[in-house]
């Protein structure tokens, strides 16, 4: 094998200080993994040409023999004085995401490397990095209604408990009786299986207990006081954080598939702006002249009959019957409320 990948396993088998491993034992670790022919004096001349270079933090401790080798406790696996323009803007971009969806020792880990990145991009007046950062940008759109942020303490020993694979004790707030106020319930046993986040809310997916095994999703913002404990998390059968992701915002109202068909505007925003509704949508002339006839399948949810509420007086709808006739029924009920 050449040296470079011979230098690459030996830092595989070196430990972080305090541990230490002698080179004999290096070596004999090498034979193992397939570098044939080895001598220690080769092993010792590895070992000294890693340490000169000075960004692996590959540290020896003569103070007894034989001597002790180690990675340098505070080294960090990426060398912060070697970071170029195009790793700062990587890390500067990675810093805006990262709050919510990483543990607290990668980011802690990681702040030496954020703090470097803006100080490398600070400098950079000229460069394309500097002009692709200041061109493109990530934008969070403010909800309409306020909603609880969640508690940052709350947060952080969640994360260490799904990094831990731990379970956890909290308090949960519960809507348990209809048109009561919430009360905070105390659980024990609970799984917490992972997390996400949509519109500046972070969800906890969890079950509880060892035999109950359905999913349920909690907002960070409606769980305290909590408790990591010593049990490992239980991960129910037939889990899949995949599923979870796809149905987080499905609910029990009709999905079915419908043909539906409307008549637009021709100035609507929806119009001019070439919205789709589906990839088989058809739009043609009707017998308004200042309207067309959309015609898409779709599935029938209440986050489309959201969209087309947001459409007001631009769009009606002509198919199917049953959405046609929701509209109807909304219709007349906001002119009883407004008449």
């Amino acid at each position: 094998m050449s040296a470079f990948q011979r230098r690459l396993d030996l830092l595989d088998h070196i430990p972080r200080y305090p541990r230490k491993i002698a080179t004999r034992r290096l070596l004999h670790l090498l034979e193992q993994n397939g570098h044939d022919n080895m001598i220690m004096r080769t092993v010792q001349r590895d070992l000294e040409a890693i340490e000169k270079l000075g960004v692996f933090g590959l540290e020896v401790d003569k103070r007894s023999k034989p001597f002790g080798w180690s990675i340098n406790l505070n080294w960090k696996k990426l060398n912060i004085s070697l970071m170029d323009a195009n790793s700062a803007l990587a890390f500067s971009t990675l810093k805006q995401v990262a709050e919510n969806l990483l543990p607290e020792s990668t980011l802690s880990d990681l702040s030496a490397y954020f703090d470097k990145a803006e100080t490398i991009l600070a400098r950079e007046e000229t460069s394309l990095v500097s002009h692709w950062r200041k061109s493109v940008a990530l934008i969070t759109e403010q909800n309409l209604v306020t909603l609880p942020l969640a508690d940052k303490d709350a947060l952080t020993k969640i994360k260490q408990a799904i990094f831990h694979k731990k379970q956890i004790s909290a308090e949960l707030k519960r809507y348990l009786i209809a048109n009561k106020d919430p009360i905070w319930k105390r659980y024990t046993k609970i799984n917490p299986l992972g997390l996400l986040q949509r519109d500046n809310v972070t969800t906890l997916v969890c079950s509880i207990g060892s035999f109950h095994h359905k999913i349920y999703k909690f907002p960070i913002a409606f769980i305290r006081n909590i408790t990591q404990e010593k049990q490992p998390t239980v991960i129910p059968k037939d889990y899949d954080f995949e599923q979870v992701k796809q149905s987080y915002f499905a609910t029990n109202n009709s999905s079915d598939i419908v043909t539906l068909k409307l008549l637009a505007k021709r100035d609507s925003y929806f119009v001019l702006s070439n919205g789709k509704l589906s990839e088989e949508q058809i739009i043609e002339e009707s017998e308004q002249a200042d309207c067309v006839l959309i015609t898409a399948q779709v599935a029938d949810t209440p986050k489309l009959r959201a969209f087309l509420r947001g459409l007001g007086n631009s769009i009606e709808v002509v198919a199917p019957l049953s959405i046609r006739t929701y509209f109807k029924e909304l219709a007349q009920s906001l002119l009883s409320k407004y008449a």
